[in-house]
């Protein structure tokens, strides 16, 4: 194992046999996987759950695919290991050189491929019955395939993202940069190519030569963005890709990661989606503490909203969160009404809203008192001395609007902005149409965190993140995240939520909630 090189293998491609890759074909239909690499990692983990291999003549005539959409940085160990360590226990060939490990991949893909569509047979084309066969034997269904593909998301066929690496390459010389390419990882939208610079002094040229470079790889009107390399002379260059090639991230990703976010009741942890890798992205709105998020119609601001409100619901519940939700457009948080976890009922109009707002102010002031009282300075020394508050997350959809009709709502939200922080009250401002009139100077030096969608200018850009870049964003999804004051953006590409999503969490809530509720009247009675 020590002759293999997990870079070497990330940039490498791989293949099946000819046989196992018609197979594949056919179960990316029948299980609405949207690439081949979801039944290859399927089909090896079925095969390593088995012992030796008894069929050695497997030709290699499968179409390749690149190793960057089989594995991922975070567990091509786990994979490497698990195909070392069959060997080793099931005497095969020793597999220490990337010869030898292609050889273990394909054998495994070409065994697992077979036995998937037996699994598949066997169970008479009916999915139900295929996953708890796939439970019982202990194999888990890859990342995106958790839970059945939606049937939007089985109608959208995702092309293998290509290395284009001589493509940039020609390019790079075009506006003037010698350059050799070391690597490259597929994310979601984009390809992250690792850089080389023989001659250090061309980072500049590069850096000011993006929009070139973006014209002469025809991005249209999105653009390469440059970031630090892991070593010396190397930069790493994210290229985005065509829509084809987008891989989307489904709700139940979404939902593994908040499964795995260990409680902490003294943060409020949000996840607006993956970053440009397809690692989970979040950020403590809790530490934030009040953010603005701004992108024009068609950018996904709706779903990063329902992103961030739900990565609450789900873990957070009624009794420690409560959300105050203002819906000028009185579509956006509907599906909420009713729901145990609202502060007041859902305000549609400028005159609701502005009640809601001093509602919340008179909250503050409150609980600033009975912090005083119990001699502590905010909510979480409140809370460690039981007193028992909880946290108000305020969600304003279309600030924008509700400022242009009632000018004095923006005060309460200054008030709130300035000092709700250590009362546990925090703000998310949303609108689509960003504006220096609207997002006065005041407001927005008390709003630090900031999520730019996509926007039409760049001084539309500069209104939200006080920069440019979110006019090049490849739109439905694609944002910039500034969490911190002073932090540079991150770029991260939004989950795909879908109301019948929405309506499943607040129906889990409501269940737990009951549950809960005659699990304390067993307790007192």
């Amino acid at each position: 194992m020590s002759k293999l090189s997990l870079q070497q293998i990330m940039i490498s491609r791989f293949r099946t046999s000819a046989e196992a890759d018609s197979i594949t074909v056919a179960l990316m239909s029948k299980l609405g996987l949207s690439t081949k690499a979801n039944v290859a990692r399927l089909a090896i983990g079925r095969s390593l759950a088995l012992g030796a291999f008894t069929d050695n003549g497997i030709d290699s005539k499968g179409l390749e695919i690149p190793a960057s959409v089989l594995f991922t940085q975070e567990d091509v160990k786990v994979w490497v290991g698990l195909v070392v360590t069959h060997s080793m226990t099931h005497g095969g060939d020793v597999v220490n050189s990337m010869d030898t490990f292609r050889v273990a991949v394909r054998k495994h893909w070409h065994r697992g491929a077979q036995l998937l569509l037996e699994d598949w047979d066997g169970s008479s084309g009916n999915f139900e019955k295929f996953l708890e066969t796939l439970v019982i034997r202990r194999a888990d269904l890859p990342d995106v395939a958790a839970g059945r593909v939606s049937k939007k998301d089985s109608l959208v066929k995702v092309e293998e993202p290509q290395n284009a690496s001589a493509i940039l390459l020609k390019s790079l010389a075009e506006i003037g940069v010698i350059a050799e390419i070391k690597g490259l990882i597929h994310g979601p939208r984009v390809t992250r190519y690792k850089v080389f610079l023989p001659d250090i002094n061309q980072l500049d040229k590069l850096r000011k030569g993006l929009e070139r470079l973006g014209l002469a790889l025809n991005l249209q009107q999105a653009q390469p963005t440059l970031s630090p390399g892991n070593e010396a002379k190397t930069v790493s260059l994210d290229v985005p890709r065509p829509q084809s090639t987008w891989t989307p991230v489904g709700f139940a990703q979404f939902r593994s990661w908040l499964a795995a976010t260990p409680s902490n009741g003294d943060q409020l942890i949000v996840y607006p989606g993956v970053d440009v890798l397809g690692k989970p992205y979040s950020f403590d709105l809790a530490t934030a503490p009040h953010l603005l998020v701004g992108g024009t119609t068609g950018s996904g601001k709706s779903n990063c909203l329902h992103a961030l409100i739900l990565s609450l619901l789900s873990r957070i519940p009624s009794t420690v969160l409560k959300l105050a939700l203002i819906d000028p457009k009185q579509v956006e948080f509907s599906v909420y009404q009713g729901s145990d976890y609202l502060y007041r009922e859902v305000s549609t109009d400028a005159s609701s809203a502005r009640e809601l707002l001093l509602e919340l102010v008179a909250e503050m002031e409150a609980r600033y008192h009975k912090f005083m009282t119990a001699g502590v300075s905010n909510i979480l020394e409140a809370r460690r001395k039981q007193v028992d508050l909880p946290y108000i997350v305020v969600f304003i959809e279309e600030f924008a609007d509700l400022i242009f009709v009632d000018k004095g709502i923006e005060d309460q939200i200054v008030r709130l902005a300035q000092k709700a922080r250590a009362a546990g009250i925090h703000l998310v401002l949303a609108t689509q149409r960003p504006d220096a009139k609207t997002f006065s100077g005041l407001i927005r030096s008390n709003i630090p965190a900031r999520i730019a969608l996509t926007v039409q200018k760049s001084t539309e850009s500069k209104i939200i993140l006080d920069e440019s870049g979110a006019e090049t964003l490849l739109g439905l999804g694609d944002m910039l995240v500034k969490a911190k004051p002073g932090s540079q953006p991150e770029r991260s590409h939004g989950v795909r939520i879908e109301r019948a999503d929405i309506e499943a969490v607040l129906k889990e809530n409501r269940q737990s909630d009951v549950l809960h509720t005659i699990s304390g009247r067993r307790r007192t009675g």
